[in-house]
């Protein structure tokens, strides 16, 4: 594996400052914090790792960090383990066994929620609070379609999450970066994939709304529609929120 490690003058631009602001902008992460990401194996989140490396080693930042991977099933995790041995960061892995009787449409949402549950019992026993997901602005801009067209919402998942009956705080610091950008970095740092393929991909819905969001930029015949949508969610007219006028 070889990881590039040293200092690149690419990386101001195509993610420190951004990765800095959203940190700075939610309370992401204070100093000398433990954060722990949720390492999935995948570019994104290999990505997001590499990134919080990055700044831990060559910015003002000083936390510890280490990673997690939750394991569905038997394969073989020697690539992550051997990722965070390159990168000095802690590897933590725990198994969950989803050997149940559960509806195939279902099954994403509660391998999720079962994941979020064993790694909320993880950092528990670790002493961490901080959890941070690969989600980027492709995610926020998929989400934020789906919400639209399956449960006539309009919103999206939050930089920062918190729960009333939990310590665990969910953190996105890529909430700024698009996608084609992660693999750009992914691809130039030399990062690994966990060559895993989950056998109810097929029916995630999400993948289509994933298709869809990459074909936004020709449509509009712009570049970063996700990026845009991010940014449009900082910058809410409530005047015109149709929800706030009810009772008026």
């Amino acid at each position: 594996m070889a990881v590039k490690k040293g200092y690149d003058k690419h990386y101001g631009k195509w993610f420190l400052h951004d990765v800095l602001r959203a940190i700075t902008t939610y309370d992401l992460i204070r100093e000398g914090e433990r954060v722990c990401v949720a390492l999935s194996g995948g570019k994104d989140s290999t990505t997001l790792l590499y990134i919080l490396w990055y700044l831990r080693k060559y910015s003002h930042m000083t936390f510890d960090l280490s990673a997690l991977h939750i394991r569905t099933e038997r394969y073989d995790t020697y690539v992550l383990r051997a990722l965070c041995d390159d990168l000095g960061i802690s590897y933590i892995e725990e198994s969950l066994d989803l050997q149940q009787d559960i509806p195939a449409k279902s099954i994403c949402y509660v391998c999720s929620r079962l994941k979020r549950g064993a790694i909320s019992d993880v950092l528990k026993g670790q002493e961490i609070r901080k959890i941070a997901y690969g989600h980027h602005a492709s995610d926020v801009a998929e989400t934020f379609f789906m919400n639209i067209v399956k449960n006539r919402k309009l919103g999206s998942f939050s930089p920062r999450v918190e729960y009333e009956d939990n310590d665990m705080v969910i953190i996105r610091p890529m909430v700024y970066l698009d996608e084609p950008l992660i693999e750009k970095i992914h691809s130039h740092a030399g990062l690994p994939v966990l060559h895993y393929q989950c056998p109810y991909e097929a029916q995630n819905i999400r993948k289509d709304f994933k298709e869809a969001v990459g074909k936004l930029d020709t449509v509009f015949n712009i570049q970063g529609v996700p990026r845009l949508l991010v940014d449009s969610l900082e910058n809410i007219d409530v005047t015109n929120i149709w929800e706030n006028m009810k009772g008026r």
